[in-house]
């Protein structure tokens, strides 16, 4: 009888408070697609052009909002805590505030050094400090794993796409 107490004095959104993610990147996939359908492409741009990849980072968005949004409401994040002494369930689900925050601060880091340093230096910070974020203990490791990201990266796009990345202080000693 206490397990349909339990079930019943629950709301809907109990575990479910995730459901912001999916909002979130279905708010970023929105803004991706306009920003694509409304981009001034100059007639020199070669094929693929610099729609696609926006296009595939809006479609990835819209993919990832819809598989957590089916997670969470299936399976609802909710942490069991017991019962207190009066038989009321305490129950909730627990957020990872260190990984949030090592991740905006990151991202916050990556936009301030981005013009002064340059893509390779600047996407190594964004990389290794999200890696530490979600558990990552190597830091060394990370940091060079990191820094060859970026710099794929910047040779993707200069050699494949042929769009210039912002080059920072190493554009100004090499």
């Amino acid at each position: 009888m206490t397990t349909t107490t339990t079930e019943t004095s629950r709301s809907f959104w109990t575990g479910r408070s995730g459901l912001i993610v999916p909002a979130l990147l279905v708010a970023l996939g929105v803004f991706l697609v306009y920003g694509t359908v409304t981009m001034e492409v100059p007639a020199t741009a070669t094929s693929p052009g610099p729609q696609v990849f926006p296009a595939i980072v809006a479609g990835g968005c819209f993919v990832v909002a819809v598989l957590v949004a089916i997670q969470l409401m299936v399976t609802p994040e909710v942490i069991d805590r017991g019962v207190d002494d009066d038989g009321v369930p305490h129950s909730g689900s627990v957020s990872n505030w260190r990984t949030l925050s090592i991740t905006v601060g990151s991202v916050a880091v990556f936009i301030a050094l981005l013009d002064p340093l340059g893509w390779v230096l600047a996407g190594a910070v964004l990389f290794w400090g999200v890696s530490i974020g979600l558990g990552g203990r190597r830091y060394v490791f990370d940091a060079a794993v990191a820094l060859l990201v970026s710099s794929a990266i910047q040779i993707a796009f200069s050699a494949g796409l042929g769009l210039n990345l912002p080059g920072g202080v190493l554009a100004q000693i090499f």
